[in-house]
């Protein structure tokens, strides 16, 4: 029986390997620019998923090109473009990326006389806050640039130098091995110019050919020769050359001819090539053929011999020469063969000089940006260049350092409330205006601990309450020009509306004539108003203890709510108290696509998790809204509790998990972390798979998770799951529907392949990405494994199952300490789970059935679970009886 369900399993692998999507796909994305309408398409051709500007820029004017264009045979994001008429500076925002990894960016122009005036522009596009390169789109124009993520998101701008409006066709990122262009880095990056050459080719080469989606363009040179055989790639990682490519060559018509190759450079740059030959006949006993490559007269490489069917990278560095470059391959006195080319890459090293400014910076006044939605040239990156600097900003900008926000004004800005959080992140900043808006309550506590503040203007507000003692001491010394006038209701006890001119408070008499009985009514009228204000501040500090006891009180409620409210007053945390609770944002805990997680403790001591949302994704606020609402409309042991929110500011107070996340057991980062056992590792899945059935039946509509990776995966003290960040999630607009159409989101690795190829999320997205999570128990490695490949990990896994060594597999953490059989059976759910097709996959009640027989295996281990209860038994660790590998 179990030599069958072993045949069983290699059939599916088998058929899961032929049919399984590159993994570099999942860091794919691709944007046909000025695409009308919210629904992207599948390119007939590359059976690539391209999607329509959102949410990747909300800037710009789609646009057709003129009626008479040719548009035959070419790509269809050729028949419209995004236009920007508005703006000097216009960005597109890519991500979610992962930080650190190596992708090709690619932008397309196609002027087709969109706009009638029959002049194509010139202009400057940028990646982040360096220039790329100018473009001079004639009518059509082509940059290509592989670099290296510096953060989670990158950016692509456009900027008008006046010479026309710029506009794009297309605009796509690919993820990278790491291996690949050795010569990119965090310093460099390669600029391509020109498209890449296949010498012998008929029609262009990309994906999926080229599985790097790279567009290899036919040159006819000399004599086309080409195989049937397979040609082996240059040896090593860095140069995976396409097989279609690599089967084609040209060679010189004559042995003392040669060939000649000219390539257009850029001026005052280097300019490099990558040349890559091999040899596709078969020579005889007196047959050689051997050559050298000179640019001009100089010798760049050489002698040179081909290998036959086994592809060499010549890579040349740049000639004196600036530009206007010609190589030429000559034959030796030795060779009695022409020389032979395959391809070629030429390109640009390019230094980047600029740093863009500091991250959590960006964060900061991304939320003011969102916040109060500033109609002003915040686009792009808000200190760098500095000929683009955010108005209202200036910054201290260093070569070799992030740059620092040192001046912030907002005034005259129409802006109310109280004042925002998002400052006190701005811990560089030397003079904050925020003179002649509508501020009410407080001065928040935080300015105080703005140690480089110099000057601070509140002048002509609505603000309220006594200036710190702090502020009023500095503002007295000298250190802080402090401006506070025409706020009524500032000041109520100490008169420092002049404080800014170093005036001690004037002290205005009381007239000794008023009546005993007078002063006695004014001293109980104080009281009963001071009285009123501690009840208040008690009421208020206690939102949180009610809000927890009407959690109680509902139970695990299986519905979810119709209501549009966010949430209940009951429920409501005020600035001032986030900072209160958060101890002034002293403890970050963590940080997430959407924000920093700050610990902190309620007044009764109870701690809890602060979300303080980021708004540089462009979506905090939507995804703050939809995890606060559909928090508070479900309810179940294994989703996280939110006890309140802030609505100032966008911040989520959750239930404080003591043991993190499970991607914080699984990475190996930390001593301080628990090493799994495989029973532990298994209840974890149980009880995430139960959390993620609840949300696909247990709710009415269900909701989809959309973000399914072990970072959202948080354990109290006792290893209990609680499944976290629903930023990302989905519901379906009724019960009997069977798929929400929506812009492709979530996490690389982690990502439904037939979701992001159809845009149609379903349940089974979850599926796919809980699978990923299966794989990462078992072999403690993440869904990208960090070797020369950067292989998947499906791919990983399958690799090595053909060799049929399950210790070659497991985390090595465990040391062996697992029972096989139930490692195989979680093996064979992770990949059915993990099926390129979503009707292959099992639901997540089925994955709940199937992780419990996995426990029920006949093994002492670690932490037995009651199935029954679903309760934990805790056994003291020195009585806990050791698993023995058994044999399959």
């Amino acid at each position: 029986m179990a030599a069958m369900s072993l045949f069983g399993l290699l059939l599916g692998l088998l058929a899961v390997a032929a049919s399984a999507q590159n993994p570099s796909m999942t860091g794919f994305i691709s944007i046909d620019c000025g695409l009308d309408g919210e629904s992207g398409y599948t390119d007939k051709v590359t059976q690539i998923l391209y999607l329509p500007d959102e949410p990747y820029t909300s800037a710009g004017v789609n646009q057709r090109v003129h009626l008479g264009t040719n548009l035959t045979s070419i790509m269809s994001y050729y028949a419209n473009v995004r236009s920007f008429p508005d703006g000097v500076r216009n960005c597109y925002t890519l991500g979610p990326l992962v930080r650190g990894a190596k992708y090709r960016v690619k932008a397309e122009f196609l002027y087709g006389n969109y706009d009638g005036l029959g002049r194509p522009p010139t202009f400057d596009l940028y990646l982040g806050v360096n220039l790329w390169e100018t473009v001079e789109t004639g009518n059509y124009s082509r940059a290509e640039i592989i670099a290296v993520a510096a953060a989670e998101i990158m950016q692509v701008c456009l900027v008008n130098t006046g010479k026309g409006t710029p506009f794009i066709s297309e605009l796509d990122l690919r993820l990278l091995p790491d291996s690949m262009y050795t010569l990119v880095n965090s310093s460099h990056s390669i600029v391509f110019i020109g498209s890449r050459i296949n010498y012998g080719g008929e029609t262009q080469i990309m994906y999926p050919d080229d599985p790097y989606d790279r567009l290899w363009q036919p040159v006819e040179l000399g004599n086309r020769i080409r195989t049937v055989a397979r040609v082996n790639p240059p040896v090593g990682d860095e140069f995976p050359v396409p097989q279609a490519v690599l089967k084609t060559a040209a060679t010189a018509t004559s042995l003392s001819e040669g060939l000649s190759i000219t390539i257009v450079g850029r001026p005052n740059v280097a300019n490099y090539l990558f040349i890559y030959s091999a040899e596709l006949q078969p020579l005889g006993d007196n047959e050689t053929r051997e050559f050298s490559i000179y640019a001009g007269d100089n010798l760049l490489h050489g002698p040179f011999r081909p290998s036959f069917l086994q592809a060499q990278a010549v890579y040349l560095p740049p000639p004196s020469q600036p530009q206007g470059l010609t190589y030429y391959l000559r034959a030796t006195a030795n060779s009695t063969l022409p020389p032979i080319i395959n391809a070629l890459e030429a390109f640009t090293l390019q230094h980047l000089t600029l740093m863009p400014t500091d991250e959590g910076e960006v964060e900061a006044i991304s939320n003011l940006q969102d916040l109060y939605r500033v109609e002003r040239n915040w686009v792009g990156d808000p200190c760098v260049p500095k000929n683009f600097t955010w108005e209202g900003l200036e910054c201290s900008v260093n070569a070799s350092n992030p740059s620092r926000i040192t001046s912030l004004n907002l005034s005259h800005s129409g802006l109310g409330g109280r004042v925002p959080l998002s400052i006190a992140n701005l811990t560089y900043v030397e003079s904050l205006d925020l003179s002649y808006n509508n501020f009410t309550g407080e001065i928040p506590a935080y300015i105080e601990n703005l140690s480089a503040l110099k000057i601070l203007n509140l002048e002509s507000n609505n603000l309220s309450g006594n200036i710190s003692k702090t502020l009023y001491k500095r503002s007295q010394d000298g250190s802080l020009l402090l401006r506070i006038n025409n706020n009524p209701i500032l000041c109520s006890t100490v008169d420092l509306c002049n404080a800014t001119k170093k005036k001690k408070p004037i002290i205005i008499p009381i007239a000794v004539t008023v009546s005993a009985s007078f002063l006695v009514l004014l001293l109980v009228v104080s009281i009963v108003c001071i009285q009123k204000r501690r009840v208040g501040r008690t009421q208020k500090n206690t939102q949180a203890e009610l809000y927890m006891e009407q959690q109680a009180a509902d139970g695990n409620r299986q519905s979810v709510g119709k209501g549009k409210r966010l949430l209940s007053e009951s429920g409501q945390f005020s600035v001032s108290d986030v900072v209160r609770i958060t101890n002034n944002f002293e403890r970050p805990i963590g940080r997430g696509g959407f924000g920093t997680v700050y610990h902190g403790r309620l007044k009764d001591e109870t701690q809890v998790a602060v979300k303080v949302v980021s708004k540089s994704s462009s979506q905090g606020a939507k995804e703050f809204r939809a995890e606060a609402q559909l928090l508070r409309r479900v309810h179940h042991k294994h989703l996280v509790s939110l006890l309140g929110y802030c609505n100032d500011n966008l911040a989520l107070v959750y239930e404080f998990m003591p043991q993190g996340s499970l991607a914080d057991h699984l990475s190996g980062d930390s001593a301080n972390k628990t090493t799994l056992s495989w029973r532990l590792r298994l209840r974890i899945a149980l009880e995430a798979a139960q959390g993620l059935d609840y949300l696909h039946y247990g709710c009415k509509p269900p909701i989809v998770h959309r973000d399914v990776k072990p970072s959202n995966i948080l354990l109290n003290e006792n290893f209990e799951v609680k499944l976290a960040d629903f930023g990302l999630s989905r519901s379906f607009t009724d019960e009997e529907a069977t798929h929400i159409s929506t812009v492709v989101a979530g996490s690389p690795g982690y990502l439904d392949p037939e979701y992001y190829k159809t845009t149609r999320l379903t349940e089974k997205s979850d599926v796919y990405s809980f699978g990923i999570v299966l794989l990462e128990l078992v072999t403690g490695k993440p869904p990208i494994v960090n070797d020369s490949k950067r292989t998947h990990i499906t791919q990983h896994v399958q690799s090595r199952l053909e060799r049929g060594d399950i210790a070659d597999i497991t985390d090595q953490r465990m040391q062996g300490d697992y029972d096989v059989n139930s490692i195989w059976k979680v093996i064979e759910i992770a990949l059915s789970c993990t099926s390129p097709n979503s009707s292959e996959r099992p639901t997540m009640s089925t994955v709940v059935v199937q992780l419990k027989d996995c426990l029920t295996v006949k093994s002492s281990g670690d932490f037995p679970i009651d199935i029954a209860t679903d309760t934990l038994a805790i056994i003291p660790p020195h009585s806990m009886a050791r698993i023995s590998p058994s044999a399959r």
